[in-house]
């Protein structure tokens, strides 16, 4: 009888030790993720920060680039808009020749010519 109960006070302590440390565990598990989940926080919010300052600064770059593309367009639409004016002015001009002076126009113009 007092083997069993010698096994049985084993079995016990056994037990209450095993309780003692899974809830030690348990409750310094959870301080240590209440004291590092704001640093890890922080952490994030640093990182996300650099990030954003970076891509703040591509957007800079990107607006930027922009701009100067939007002055090459409005160069080349005046370029273009200059063309079609000038074209338009000797289209009426040549349009306005008699036919005395489309000869003449006509006659200084080169062509080359093959022979077949």
């Amino acid at each position: 009888m007092m083997t069993i109960v010698k096994n049985n006070w084993k079995l016990l302590t056994g037990i209450v030790l095993v309780i003692v440390l899974v809830s030690t565990y348990l409750f310094s598990d959870d301080n240590l993720q209440t004291t590092t989940f704001p640093d890890l926080l922080e952490q994030e919010n640093k990182e996300l920060f650099v990030l954003n300052t970076a891509l703040d600064t591509k957007v800079q770059d990107l607006k930027i680039q922009a701009e100067n593309l939007q002055e090459i367009i409005n160069e080349k639409d005046q370029q273009i808009y200059h063309l079609k004016q000038t074209l338009d002015e000797n289209i009426n001009r040549i349009n306005n020749y008699s036919v005395l002076e489309l000869e003449r126009f006509f006659a200084r113009l080169k062509t080359d010519s093959i022979p077949h």
